[in-house]
């Protein structure tokens, strides 16, 4: 990459949010003809890309330089750069609150329309909210103890219960994949808030992949399970970004609509069966070691 003086960098930007939003605008309104659209679609992707690289260079001077330090000398602040655990099991903290919240919005929901779409909702945020609160409870119980042999028992014994509680799981999901094929249930955003929700689930995605190849160098089995909860949680997030996108954009296509939804509803249900099963295997064969 080519080293860019601030002003060109900031010039970049600046056309990046342009071309970013007109595609935006595009999408929503098609207010350019197909060419131009093509054009701006193009345009955003090449921007987005080096601005992406440059804007990555740009940040890490700017930790380096100004916000190491503020964070060396915050307690708080620099175990959560230093310690990956800690951090990790900080970070399940308000995923835990935000799944609590959706679990009892769509369990009202659910009882008050007597709606099983909602209700099977409310069954797989609730079964995430105990996973996610075993983890967090059981780090904050074991943080004070030595590493010993006790100690990893007892985070094996928090990795199977995850894994059943996977299993248990994937009948809500298979519930939600029966109700969205057949009763043509399933979630849809006003507006451009699909967007947003589309860059969140990216970013889960984004997450659930760092944490696959960070996790493996600590062979925690507590950092396992939470690895785990966030690839089901990132599964489930494409699956319901598919749906939104579906009834949005996909009018007139019932059929298609119908088949993938199907389609790659069995694939995130057989990837939670898998995943479950082999934690439990996972976790036995721990125990017998």
């Amino acid at each position: 990459m080519p080293v860019l003086r601030l002003r060109y960098r900031l010039l970049l930007y600046l056309l990046t949010a342009v071309f970013v939003t007109l595609s935006l605008i595009q999408v929503a309104a098609e207010v350019f003809c197909s060419i131009a659209g093509i054009v701006i679609y193009v345009l955003a992707a090449v921007t987005l890309g080096f601005s992406s690289c440059y804007l990555v260079k740009d940040m890490r001077y700017g930790v380096k330089e100004k916000v190491r330090p503020g964070i060396a000398a915050n307690p708080f602040t620099r175990r959560m750069a230093a310690d990956y655990r800690y951090r990790t099991v900080m970070f399940a903290v308000p995923g835990l609150a935000l799944n609590v919240i959706f679990a009892l919005f769509n369990g009202v929901i659910g009882i008050y329309s007597r709606s099983a779409w909602y209700g099977t909702l409310a069954a797989y945020y609730i079964l995430l909210s105990v996973m996610r609160f075993l983890a967090v409870r059981y780090d904050r119980k074991l943080s004070h103890k030595k590493q010993d042999k006790a100690l990893l028992a007892e985070e094996i014994a928090v990795y199977h219960k995850c894994g059943i509680l996977l299993l248990f799981m994937t009948v809500a999901l298979a519930g939600m994949v029966i109700l969205m094929v057949c009763e043509e249930e399933g979630k849809s955003y006003p507006g451009l808030l699909i967007y947003a929700v589309a860059a969140y689930t990216f970013y889960k995605i984004s997450m659930s992949i760092i944490n696959l190849v960070k996790v493996r160098k600590f062979k925690s089995p507590l950092l396992m399970a939470i690895r785990d909860i966030g690839h089901i949680d990132a599964c489930v997030s494409i699956l319901s970004l598919q749906t939104a996108m579906f009834a949005s954009f996909a009018d007139g296509q019932e059929f298609f609509v119908k088949l993938m939804d199907g389609i790659t509803g069995t694939v995130v249900c057989l990837l939670v069966l898998g995943i479950g099963s082999y934690s439990i295997y996972s976790a036995n064969k721990m125990r017998k070691k």
